[in-house]
């Protein structure tokens, strides 16, 4: 069976205990977290920014541990992350923010960076200023602006931090309906939702639902 995300007896400072799971490749599938301060936490674990004492993390077949950084940063420009806050960097404005992968990584010519810029913002309802800083938005318009960063380089895996936290039913819905219409449009796309209230897994047309045992953060 292909794995999108596996963690093999994982241990780290952070954990109590040690902490295995498998997300299933090309599924949408929810993982309900003790806490929400763990999130951060694995996320930082399947992407290699942080090491594990001891265990196996393995992340789109790569074995993550024994990775170079070169090879390292091949695999994080196969997936995109999108926080609970935007994952926006304060000090650019909301275009900036929004091309920045774009730009970095020169996926497309100078002149199509626009065109899919605003393309994105319109799949995700995105209203406001493009010149505004994020400090500026609301809690629904970081995310909107994160989600179209995400969407934009075409991900294998996209991972969702608590993004429906704190929305009202409205915005949750909207949310919710980007990200199962983004995930069906590759059928080799990976979507983890995850999230510390089991209650918001019920709103996401999900096809696995995992409990990430054993990753009790010290207080």
């Amino acid at each position: 069976m292909e794995f999108a995300v596996k963690f093999d007896n994982v241990v780290a400072d952070e954990l109590q205990e040690k902490v295995s799971f498998a997300v299933t490749g090309r599924c949408m599938t929810a993982a309900v977290t003790a806490r929400q301060e763990e999130n951060e936490l694995l996320v930082r674990l399947m992407l290699g920014l942080a090491r594990p004492l001891s265990g196996e993390i393995a992340l789109l077949g790569e074995d993550v541990c024994a990775a170079s950084e070169k090879a390292l940063n091949a695999l994080r420009r196969k997936v995109a992350v999108v926080y609970p806050t935007g994952g926006l960097i304060s000090n650019l404005k909301v275009w900036e923010n929004l091309v920045l992968p774009l730009e970095y990584f020169s996926v497309c010519p100078q002149g199509e960076i626009e065109e899919r810029g605003m393309s994105a913002l319109q799949r995700v309802g995105y209203a406001g200023g493009l010149m505004e800083l994020p400090g500026h938005l609301s809690l629904y318009a970081r995310r909107q602006v994160g989600l179209a960063r995400a969407m934009l380089l075409d991900p294998e895996l996209v991972i969702y931090d608590e993004i429906l936290a704190g929305l009202s039913g409205d915005q949750r819905d909207a949310i919710t309906g980007v990200m199962e219409t983004f995930h069906r449009e590759s059928p080799g796309r990976s979507s983890l939702f995850l999230t510390a209230n089991k209650d918001a897994v019920r709103e996401i047309a999900v096809e696995a639902r995992i409990a990430i045992k054993g990753s009790s953060l010290h207080d």
